[in-house]
């Protein structure tokens, strides 16, 4: 649970396939927002830090350049985010989600080793967001980086 916000999935077992049930690792983590060529200044993801490592002020947000998201990777070699908008102020909501695009602008390397794949990149670009009344989900497309 997350400052009250339970920990569902949005996206239920697809009806074809009853029975049948996917290992996904999600993990809580600290989202910085921000270019990681600009010192995290501009759009996009800066930092991913997980598990979650900062305290939260008391109205339970931690500032307009960070979020909390719950973060996978799904079968079709995806990363989805759920940001929790709770985690958010407005600022940070209208202006990183506002237009209904997510923009990334410089190449994101998802270092943390929680797929046995190897670390995953994100490319720049602009992904759409889908809201809820929890979330705001973004679909990153992403390639596989296996280092020798």
């Amino acid at each position: 649970m997350i400052q009250g916000h339970p920990l569902e999935r949005e996206d239920m077992q697809p009806t074809w396939a009853p029975g049948k049930q996917a290992v996904e690792n999600i993990f809580v983590a600290d989202v910085l927002f921000g270019s990681p060529n600009k010192r995290c200044a501009g759009a996009g993801i800066c930092k991913v830090i997980a598990p979650v490592a900062q305290e939260m002020s008391p109205d339970g947000r931690w500032g307009c350049n960070r979020a909390v998201a719950l973060v996978r990777l799904d079968s079709s070699d995806t990363l989805v985010f759920q940001f929790v908008k709770h985690s958010m102020c407005r600022k940070a909501i209208s202006k990183y989600f506002g237009n209904g695009i997510f923009l990334v602008e410089d190449l994101f390397e998802f270092r943390q080793n929680y797929w046995l794949e190897g670390s995953r990149t994100i490319s720049p670009g602009t992904y759409p967001v889908m809201r809820s009344k929890e979330y705001l989900t973004v679909r990153f497309n992403t390639e596989n980086m296996i280092r020798e």
